[in-house]
This record gives structure tokens, C-alpha cells and sequence, in this order.
């Protein structure tokens, strides 16, 4: 069986990587002749930690990633802790795995070098997608055409199969997200220590931790948007925005921004949940599925968890069950997806409302709430059995899929 996946970023790699020994053949259109590194630092909980351990990069996530020991939640203005949450042996224990910050160019790199030799093709821009009850055909822009039994769109925020089976209308969202890399030598040494530390404001925050062993503290700041900013992982801020957003904040936080070199920033769309996932041979995963809340920390860790989970179906299925394997998939995967943006969002509403002395409160009885079924999450487990096989064609010409 042979699986062609739109998309050479860290879903579609993931889904390469865990597919490797399973005798399904996984071919990636990638639309850029080089993949170059892009994004700052990402935050690898437990629930998306846990299967690449077991895919065998242990060793190179514990080279690159840093192992935290706490997440500590700040006053904004006076730096008192508000709530801390503690990421050590005990941590590790409960939930099988380390909470890992790393850069997103490291963890991709990690990913490409475990993939399938030659499973990556460069420069095939997808125009169209013919389907019928037998395969599926990817028409590139260089003329081109690739079969496979299923197709994976995995091609990110804009992804383009995602507007074959949805209907979007996304809008300003009125927040930034700005991201930055420093060198660790530039800052005061109590600013790198094996922690992330989150100054909380009402409507706005800044985040920092450690990443490439400690020697680059990445960090994160959300406001609320002055003007129209592209959403785009690549688009460049500007420093001075940021201190401005974040006057008379704790001197902490200016003395990171003081220190960066380079600051990127991502303009937030307001989304809606993305309803199809899923129509015949066709499928979605990460940003292309849930592109919705960059600035909850777990857009890769669901897209590691999309990648685990469809893998596991694709073990287990033929050119003839594939439709039913991916309805499943999709089914499951929603469900988790809607379950984490929700408890999410609702603790952001709430949080945005409370004072510092409820906010002390609701963090910690949050974490207590939400950490079990979010880190201890078993995406190899979540896999259900597929229903029967669909029936049908489908082509990119039709307006949506019936």
C-alpha cells in the first residue's frame, strides 16, 4: 500500500517515521526545492514524547531538547510566583516520558534523518486531486502525477487540501504572537536555568525556556494586535513593539527582549474547528486539521499525536479498507483535538476575568484538571477499528465532497 502525504513538515515526517518498518510505502510532496529551518522553540509535552521515544530518538531528543523542572507561572508586573508546576523525576514517572523544550529545526531535522531514505520529494507544488474508488492522484504544478492508495493532506496552516473538503472564512483574530531566539551567554544565568517561566497578564503573556542543550533561551510573547501581520512562521516583528505592548512589566522581560537579535511574528486568524477531516482516500493531520490556538503549546504535540494514531490504522489496513481506516482516524482524532482547544479556551476566558489571587487558584486546580488526560494521553492506543471500506469517487473539480 502506498500512502502520498502533501507536506514534509513535522506531521508528515512523523507519520513517515513511525510507517518505516510497516511494509506501507509513504511518499512526501514537499513544495520547496530546500527545506529550510523556520520557527523558534516548541514545547514537547509527554503525550507527543512518548511515541518518538518509542520510535527510537531517545538519544537524539536528549542531545538537542532540554529536560525542565518546572513551569513557573508570574505576576506580570512584580515577578511573585503564581503557581508553579513541578517537571522532574516524579513528573517524568507519572507520565512515562520528559517534557522537552527544543527547537522546531532541531525536531524536524531529527525526524527527516529517521525517515525512509528518498521518501521526501522536493519542489511538487500539489494543484489537484482526482480520486475513485481504486486510488488517488496528485496532480504538481511541474506536470507530474502521483498515485497512491490514500492521501494525507499534512500541508500546514494554508493548507491547500483542507480547502477541497472545508469551507473557510478565517478573520483577524486580533492577537500577535511574537517569537524570539538569545544566545544563553547574554543573559543573566538565573534566566537559563532547566525551567520556563510565563509572565501572565490579563490579556497578554511572555514565556521563555531553554532550548539546543541550554545554549538558547527561545521565547513567546502574546498581545493584542496594532494593524494586519501575516500568518506566517517567517514574517519579522519588531523589538520595539513588543517592549512598548509590555511597558512597566517585570524587568525580567526586558531584559530578554533587550537581548534578542531577531524577533518573528505570527498575525492570529480566528478559525473555526476545521468539521471535515475526512472524505473517501482522502485525510488531514496537524496544522492542516486543527490550525486554530498556535499560543496553547500543543499544535506539534497534536500533530505527533495525529501522526501515531493514523500510523497505527495504516499498519493495519489494505488498498481495499484504507477509506474506513482514515473515517476512523478522523473520528477519534477530532474528538481529542475539540477536547484540548475547548478546555483551553475556557481557561483562557476565565483566567483573562480573575485576579491574581483566583488566578492562583484556578492555575493550579487547571493543571491538577487537565494534565492527566493531556500528558497521559496514548496516541498508540487510540487507534479504533476501521468501519467498512467507502464507496464513491471524488475529485478536487467538485465543490465539496458530498
Amino acid at each position: 500500500m502506498r500512502i502520498v502525504v502533501v507536506g514534509a513538515g513535522i506531521a508528515g515526517v512523523t507519520l513517515a517515521t513511525a510507517l518505516r518498518d510497516s511494509g506501507v510505502e509513504t511518499v512526501l510532496l514537499e513544495q520547496t526545492q530546500d527545506i529550510a529551518p523556520v520557527g523558534g522553540g516548541l514545547q514537547l509535552a509527554p503525550n507527543a514524547a512518548r511515541p518518538l521515544l518509542h520510535l527510537g530518538l531517545g538519544p537524539d531528543l536528549a542531545e538537542v531538547g532540554v529536560r525542565l523542572e518546572s513551569r513557573d507561572m508570574l505576576h506580570w508586573a512584580d515577578g511573585a510566583l503564581v503557581h508553579s508546576t513541578p517537571m522532574g523525576s516524579e513528573f517524568e514517572k507519572r507520565y512515562g516520558a520528559p517534557f522537552y523544550t527544543l527547537l522546531r529545526s532541531d525536531l524536524h531535522g531529527i525526524l527527516l534523518d529517521a525517515a525512509p531514505p528518498g521518501c521526501v520529494r522536493r519542489g511538487r507544488y500539489v494543484t489537484d486531486v482526482l480520486e475513485n474508488s481504486d486510488v488517488v492522484t496528485l496532480r504538481c504544478a511541474d506536470g507530474q502525477e502521483v498515485n497512491g492508495d490514500a492521501a494525507i493532506g499534512a500541508d500546514g496552516v494554508h493548507s491547500f487540501i483542507r480547502s477541497l473538503l472545508n469551507e473557510e472564512r478565517p478573520r483577524p483574530g486580533g492577537r500577535v504572537i511574537y517569537r524570539g531566539l538569545i544566545r544563553a551567554d547574554r543573559l543573566p544565568r538565573r534566566l537559563t536555568e532547566p525551567r520556563m517561566r510565563v509572565w501572565m497578564g490579563s490579556d497578554r503573556y511572555f514565556s521563555c525556556y531553554p532550548v539546543s542543550g541550554g545554549r538558547t533561551i527561545s521565547f513567546n510573547a502574546l498581545i493584542p494586535a496594532r494593524g494586519n501581520h501575516p500568518e506566517s512562521w517567517t514574517a519579522a516583528g519588531r523589538i520595539d513593539d513588543v517592549g512598548r505592548a509590555l511597558g512597566g512589566w517585570h524587568a525580567d522581560v526586558h531584559t530578554l527582549l533587550a537581548a534578542a537579535e531577531w524577533i518573528g511574528a505570527w498575525g492570529m486568524q480566528d478559525r473555526a474547528t476545521v468539521p471535515v477531516w475526512h472524505c473517501e482516500r482522502v485525510a488531514l493531520m496537524g496544522d492542516a486539521a486543527h490550525p486554530t490556538l498556535p499560543f496553547f503549546a500543543q499544535g506539534t504535540n497534536l500533530a505527533v499525536e495525529d501522526a501515531v494514531v493514523l500510523a497505527e490504522r495504516l499498519r493495519r489496513s489494505t488498498a481495499f479498507t484504507v477509506g474506513g481506516s482514515l473515517a476512523a482516524y478522523a473520528e477519534v482524532r477530532r474528538r481529542r483535538v475539540e477536547q484540548v482547544h475547548g478546555s483551553f479556551l475556557a481557561a483562557l476566558r476565565s483566567l483573562a476575568r480573575a485576579d491574581s489571587e483566583v488566578r492562583r487558584e484556578m492555575l493550579a486546580e487547571s493543571e491538577m484538571a487537565t494534565a492527566d488526560w493531556i500528558y497521559g494521553y496514548d496516541a498508540e492506543r487510540d487507534a479504533p477499528v476501521a468501519g467498512p471500506p467507502v464507496e464513491g469517487a471524488w475529485s478536487s473539480g467538485d465543490a465539496r465532497p458530498p
